[in-house]
């Protein structure tokens, strides 16, 4: 245990009342989304040519839940929409064509812990996708790193050794050739050895 530690636990303990958010659930899940395709349209591409695929936007929002069971889950749904464009590209790289604004959506249902009175908060962390160009359309494979927590504002009585206090910051090395402070004084003699 350290110094510190050790002098804090000796300290008297106040119980304080502190409202903070409380995360009642926490959970991720990895999904897929195949064959998500989009016609050429007029677009031709040349013999080799590759797809670019670059994810612009996702968001995830609840949009429905159960009613809690006894034990306080709930299936709560969410609407994931994905944003993404798509780029043709010959082999030496230039850009044939260019689709922009695509965009699928779905619904992703959750079994949470979400009782009366919570809320919930969606992220979409990570996000790949891999394109092929399959006869006439361009047939995408998306994966969704998706982060659920259930939370509720809630006041909850804890142990406190006090209020926190900010510590010094560190401050930023000049760079040189600016130096602080300079050298104010000639350097002090080297002391003679004993041999002379």
């Amino acid at each position: 245990m350290s110094e510190e530690l050790s002098l804090l636990l000796q300290q008297p303990i106040e119980t304080v009342c502190i409202e903070v958010p409380k995360v009642y659930d926490f959970c991720f899940e990895a999904d897929r989304r195949e064959n998500i395709c989009t016609p050429l349209g007029t677009c031709m591409p040349s013999e080799g040519a590759t797809v670019n695929c670059t994810i612009t936007s996702a968001t995830c929002a609840e949009v429905s839940r159960t009613a809690p069971d006894a034990t306080g889950r709930a299936n709560v749904t969410f609407a994931i929409v994905v944003t993404y464009t798509l780029e043709v590209l010959c082999p030496n790289g230039e850009v044939e064509c260019r689709f922009e604004d695509l965009m699928f959506s779905f619904t992703k249902t959750i079994v949470l812990c979400a009782p009366e009175g919570t809320f919930t908060n969606c992220e979409i962390v990570n996000s790949a996708c891999f394109c092929l160009i399959l006869g006439e359309q361009i047939c995408c494979t998306f994966d969704l790193c998706i982060v659920v927590q259930s939370l509720a504002i809630v006041k909850l009585l804890v142990p406190s050794f006090g209020f926190c206090t900010p510590a010094v910051c560190e401050q930023v090395s000049p760079e040189p050739p600016f130096v602080c402070p300079p050298t104010l004084f000639p350097p002090q003699c080297t002391p003679l050895t004993e041999s002379r």
